[in-house]
């Protein structure tokens, strides 16, 4: 099934030796149409009660999923860039320099 949506993290990608950050996620479009006016359309054409209550609730299903999808990504990309980051101050890293790589990374 093709994904209308999905949840892209500004640290995906990161990696150990990257500078640390907090994740953060936008939901996205994967796809969609323009129509002639230019307003975008999340559906095809509809033309019964029955296309609209299907249509909107696979869109409704494919939220949810990009919900789970999002919360996932914070959880464990934080988690990930955290142990890296006691691994860090275990291997004789300050957490000085760990805050003076966080407080330049948010300048």
């Amino acid at each position: 099934m093709c994904r209308t949506f999905s949840a892209i993290g500004i640290m995906d990608g990161w990696k150990v030796g990257d500078l640390p950050g907090n994740q953060m996620v936008n939901i996205v479009l994967n796809r969609c149409m323009t129509l002639h006016d230019g307003s975008i359309s999340l559906t095809s054409h509809l033309v019964s009660d029955g296309e609209v209550d299907y249509a909107v609730d696979q869109l409704i299903k494919e939220l949810e999923a990009v919900r789970r999808k999002a919360k996932d990504k914070i959880k464990n990309d934080t988690r990930k860039i955290r142990n890296s980051l006691r691994g860090s101050v275990a291997n004789g890293c300050s957490s000085d320099s760990i805050k003076v790589s966080l407080l330049a990374r948010s300048e």
